[in-house]
């Protein structure tokens, strides 16, 4: 022991933590190579690599600096009577003297002494083996270093102690010297104190997270179908704001980039989503305030709403607030540059991580019927999330414990639940609509009300568009509708032009006679609807006889269940009253 280190004491790393640490990092950095190999089957291959590469290099990049402490078989602090000792800087001394200020930050999950040192003396530090291959804007700069007092083993107020107590008998010393070589000074400096930083509560993540929840209450009370296991069906999300590429650009409802990031598709959606945004603010809320927090989730929200319906095919519904959760991941990524010369970086950086698990974890379990994961939205919501936040840090002065101009984010906050809220009023009309049996309309004479239920019902349901588009063909016929013919030439324009029921769509544009379609009718389900369809064809032209036998034969042989069983028996009310 040298003469100078007369007292000293050295705490071993707590391997164990960091050993899980370092298997779920190495884990995260195998699935992200997983998954630039083997992308879902449905989507864009090259989203895949593009997320696989980042994700690997990130997670493996932890990963290795872990392995470093690993293998290390060296303490993970030395205090003596002369200075500390640290792994990041092997084999040399910290004295006391060139540690200008210190600070301990505390939180539950953080317990770090973060060290201001001289920065002449930082200059002549110099790191080792992998870290010194690293610029320091990733892993922090030398003029500001940390220890972490949860990740050694020892009970962290007692070390912490310990510290304070030697950093001050190490001043009292340097104190007397002078005061050998000269008069005392009139002002006495002040031992820097261990401080413990206030976090509050992050209100903001709770009350969001009790709206999402009351949302999904209000679209299991009021959806069009009855739910199944607890999970709203595909229609009364699209009724009640999911993103769907044909009714925002048919209809311009592009208020459903602003409802459908508020909406989920399943209690193990919901679930999910919210323990990923309850770990968000309680790490990210508390370091940049409600306000930034929240104007961060929204955009990042809507930045997932645009990838989504950009990217992915335009028949899927999308629903869900994962696209602001990874916004938020990858902002408290971003934020951790700030912070990047102490340990609360590191704690950023896992917090992260944490916040991404729950995201990811439905890759591990098959997803329900007809539902996926949007790789295109959590793409686009980390995008903004990430450049949202790095402009943030470029507006935040070192001396401002909280970000600037939070009210910016604080508007586009109200913006965004503005516009949310006055969609309100068009998905109530979409529900009435819906609800609301447009064949009950078309009969009743309410032509216009009949088209517009017709048309959301065919946007909604793919499946059996061709036949809602026929019957919108109808009603706007019977409305006298100049444009009745040209939709649905368009209409029958995303058909396949071989298969059933196309030579319907050809007999009302012209193409084919009655005794061509009832040809290329191929069973008795189609024969029937033939007969029903010619029948109309008929009455359109003025034929009512030869229509009621069509309708009369159409309402013997068509099954109860088709919409053409209900249509003849409904036409032949009509032509019977008349």
């Amino acid at each position: 022991m040298k003469p100078e280190e007369l007292r000293r004491s050295e705490y071993a790393v707590n391997k164990w933590k960091l050993l899980l640490i370092f298997l779920i990092m190495a884990t995260f950095a195998a699935g992200s190579v997983w998954l630039g190999f083997y992308p879902p089957k449905d989507k864009d291959p090259r989203l895949g690599w593009l997320l696989g590469s980042l994700g690997a290099m990130l997670f493996g990049l932890i990963a290795l600096l872990l392995l470093r402490g690993l293998i290390s078989s060296g303490p993970g602090l030395v205090m003596s009577t002369e200075g500390i000792r640290l792994p990041y800087f092997p084999g040399q001394l910290l004295p006391w003297s060139a540690i200008r200020s210190f600070d301990r930050v505390q939180g539950k999950n953080i317990d770090n002494i973060i060290l201001h040192l001289d920065p002449i003396f930082a200059g002549t530090l110099r790191r080792r083996g992998l870290l010194a291959l690293l610029p320091e804007w990733l892993i922090g700069s030398r003029a500001k270093v940390g220890i972490a007092l949860r990740f050694l083993q020892g009970n962290p107020n007692s070390i912490a102690n310990e510290f304070l107590e030697l950093s001050s008998k190490a001043r009292e010393a340097e104190r007397q010297a002078d005061a050998l070589e000269g008069p005392v000074a009139d002002e006495v400096e002040e031992v820097p104190r261990l401080t413990l930083n206030g976090l509050g509560h992050p209100v903001f993540t709770y009350l969001l997270i009790a709206v999402l929840v009351a949302i999904y209450v209000g679209e299991i009370s009021f959806g069009v179908d009855p739910p199944a296991a607890g999970s709203p069906s595909t229609q009364t999300l699209v009724v009640l704001g999911g993103t769907f590429f044909p009714r925002m650009t048919a209809y311009g409802e592009w208020w459903r980039l602003f409802t459908a990031p508020l909406m989920h598709g399943g209690l193990t959606h919901l679930g999910f989503n919210c323990v990923s945004l309850w770990i968000a603010g309680r790490l990210f809320e508390r370091l940049i305030g409600w306000r930034w927090f929240a104007g961060i989730f929204f955009a990042s929200a809507l930045g997932g709403s645009l990838a989504s319906v950009w990217i992915n095919d335009p028949h899927i519904v999308g629903v869900g607030a994962s696209g602001g959760i990874v916004g938020l991941f990858a902002a408290v990524v971003a934020a951790s540059f700030r912070f990047r010369s102490t340990p609360i970086a590191d704690s950023l950086r896992i917090g992260a991580a944490q916040i991404l698990i729950p995201s990811l974890l439905p890759i591990l379990s098959a997803a329900k019927e007809g539902e996926s994961i949007d790789y295109a939205a959590h793409f686009g919501g980390a995008l903004t999330g990430a450049a949202l936040s790095l402009l943030l840090l470029a507006f935040w002065p070192r001396q401002r414990p909280s970000p600037r101009f939070g009210a910016a984010g604080v508007a586009f906050g109200a913006v965004f639940i503005m516009i949310a809220t006055a969609s309100l009023r068009p998905i109530i009309n979409s529900r009435q609509l819906f609800l609301y049996d447009p064949l009950d309309h078309y009969f009743a004479g309410n032509y216009h009300l009949s088209a517009a239920g017709f048309s959301a019902k065919a946007t909604i349901d793919p499946k059996n568009a061709p036949y809602y588009n026929l019957w919108h063909f109808f009603a706007q016929t019977r409305e006298g509708n100049a444009r009745a013919q040209a939709e649905l030439k368009m209409a029958g324009g995303w058909m396949d032009h071989a298969a059933w029921p196309y030579p319907v769509y050809q007999l009302f544009l012209g193409e084919l006679k009655p005794e061509d379609v009832m040809a290329r009718a191929a069973d008795s389900n189609q024969r029937c609807e033939a007969v029903f369809y010619t029948g109309e064809w008929y009455l359109l032209g003025g034929n009512t006889k030869q229509a009621r036998r069509n309708f009369q034969s159409a309402f013997s042989s068509c099954p109860t269940t088709f919409l053409e069983y209900e249509g003849a028996k409904g036409e032949l009310k009509n032509l019977g009253a008349q």
